[in-house]
């Protein structure tokens, strides 16, 4: 009887310190639009790997380059063999944090926008990116999308002057994730 008492004890208080797995979404969306003179050029990736700990608010995104799809196959060998070098720098990758985190409350349905702060890391360069991504939030899912800019140029991103009116210096990026949430 001892025993049985002490083990529901330890498993109660087991439960009572163990952190929830973080959210992940291994089919999130990244895409980009380039708006240039010569031609706009708007590439998606739908196998974008996306997790958030809602314990502790951080929040990581990683993604294949060569998993781009474009409307055009030579825009897209060009987008990963001239620019890009996907073969040298396989990943894009996010790792931050939610501003605020503690004042937010995801146990609650409906929508909100927080702000993420953290480091990007594209072409081998990681600078500091912060964007404003809006939640959707019901009982057995969360969504996050963000839209945010990246100047190639920050990125040690090289375009040929022969082509530099076909490729804007800004580029706008859009990232959505559909994260599964447990039923409790």
């Amino acid at each position: 009887m001892k025993n049985r008492i002490l083990t529901l004890l330890l498993v109660a208080f087991a439960c009572g310190f163990a952190t929830a797995q973080p959210l992940i979404d291994r089919e999130g969306t990244a895409s980009f639009f380039s708006e240039a003179p010569m031609e706009d050029i708007e590439a998606i990736n739908k196998e974008v790997i996306g997790a958030v700990d809602l314990e502790k608010g951080t929040v990581a995104v990683s993604m294949f380059i060569k998993k781009f799809t474009f409307d055009r196959s030579l825009m897209q060998e060009h987008f990963n063999e001239n620019y890009l070098e996907s073969e040298k720098f396989p990943k894009a990758t996010f790792k931050g944090v939610i501003k605020d985190f503690t004042t937010l409350d995801f146990t609650k349905g409906g929508s909100f926008e927080a702000l993420a702060e953290g480091e990007m890391e594209i072409h081998g360069v990681t600078k500091p990116l912060s964007s404003v991504v809006k939640f959707d939030v019901t009982p057995s899912t969360l969504r996050a999308e963000t839209v945010f800019e990246i100047s190639i140029a920050d990125h040690d991103i090289e375009i040929p002057k022969l082509v530099i009116k076909n490729i804007a210096e800004v580029v706008e990026v859009k990232a959505a994730f559909n994260f599964k949430r447990e039923q409790r």
